[in-house]
C-alpha cells in the first residue's frame, strides 16, 4: 500500500494538492494528529523535489485541523546544488492556515559518503512489539489514532518512555514520513505521566532531523525523554529507530494548559 492510499491526496495544479483527512487519524484533542500533518508535508516536499532525500522538518501546528478537505500548498524556497528548502502550508476549508512546515532535502550525490561506526545513544533492552502494552483509551473518551497506529509501550528507562507505532503503509522510501507520526505520538506519554490529568497537554510543534532512509519496517520505535518542565512549558527530546537503525532525532514543545472546569 502506498502512502497516498492511506492519506488520499492528488495534485491539482503546480504546487497545490488536495487531501481528505479521515477521523481515524485524529489525536487526543479532536483534530488530525500533528505527526500525520507533518508526514503529509514531508511527502509533498519529497515529490516536489524529485529524488532528493528529506533531512529536516520544522512544523508549527497553528490551529487544529478537523477531519475533511485540506488544501496543501507547496513552494520551493530555494533549490541549490546540495540543498532544497520547501515550504508547505496546510489550509482548511475556511481558508485558515492550520500547519506550516519547512522541509529540507538533500542531493545525496553531492555528499561525501563518510560514516562513523555504531550509533550514538543506543536504545536499552526492551520488549518485543507483540509483548508491549497497548495504549489504553482514556476513560470516557476515544482517541482514534490509538486504534489506527496501535502504539505500545516497550520500555521505561533513562531515555524516558519507548513507544512503538505501527506503520500503516508499505511504500519503500517513505521512512521519514513514518518517523513524523512515530515521533509526534511518542511525545504524549512522558509528559502525561508527570501531568497525570492536571492539565491538557498539546504539542504545538515538532522539529526532526532525518538521519537515513532505512528499509520501511512494520513499526517504528520512538524514545521520548522529558528534558524540562518549567512554568507549564515542557521540552522533550525524541529519537526514532527502525530496529537498531536510527532514523530521526528531534525535539518538541508541550504546553500544559489549565483545564476548564464546567459547572
Amino acid at each position: 500500500m502506498k502512502f497516498l492510499d492511506c492519506f488520499p491526496g492528488e495534485l491539482k495544479e503546480h504546487g497545490v494538492w488536495s487531501f481528505q483527512f479521515e477521523k481515524k487519524y485524529n489525536g487526543a484533542f479532536g483534530g488530525t494528529n500533528g505527526g500525520v500533518l507533518s508526514a503529509i508535508s514531508v511527502h509533498v516536499a519529497r515529490l516536489e523535489s524529485k529524488g532528493r532525500q528529506p533531512i529536516g522538518l520544522d512544523s508549527r501546528y497553528l490551529r487544529g485541523f478537523r477531519p475533511g478537505h485540506a488544501r496543501v500548498e507547496c513552494s520551493v524556497l530555494n533549490a541549490g546544488r546540495t540543498l532544497t528548502t520547501v515550504n508547505v502550508d496546510i489550509i482548511n476549508d475556511d481558508g485558515k492556515l492550520c500547519t506550516r512546515s519547512v522541509v529540507m532535502l538533500v542531493n545525496s550525490e553531492a555528499l561525501e559518503p563518510l560514516e562513523i561506526e555504531g550509533n550514538v545513544g543506543n536504545i536499552e533492552s526492551h520488549k518485543a512489539y507483540e509483548d508491549g502494552r497497548t495504549w489504553p483509551q482514556p476513560p470516557g473518551h476515544t482517541v482514534p489514532l490509538i486504534d489506527t497506529f496501535q502504539p505500545r509501550v516497550l520500555a521505561r528507562d533513562d531515555h524516558g518512555i519507548l513507544t512503538a507505532t505501527k506503520v500503516v503503509w508499505d511504500e519503500p522510501g517513505t521512512c521519514a514520513e513514518a518517523a513524523c507520526i512515530a515521533a509526534d505520538i511518542s511525545v504524549g506519554p512522558p509528559v502525561g505521566s508527570v501531568v497525570a490529568g492536571k492539565a491538557s497537554t498539546p504539542n504545538p510543534d515538532l522539529s526532526l532531523r532525518f538521519c537515513q532512509e532505512a528499509e520501511l519496517p512494520g513499526y517504528l520505535m520512538a524514545s521520548c525523554r522529558l528534558e524540562s518542565m518549567i512554568g507549564g512549558l515542557a521540552a522533550t527530546r525524541i529519537e526514532v529507530r527502525a530496529e537498531k537503525e536510527i532514523i530521526a532525532v528531534g525535539v518538541s514543545t508541550t504546553t500544559c494548559i489549565t483545564m476548564t472546569v464546567r459547572p
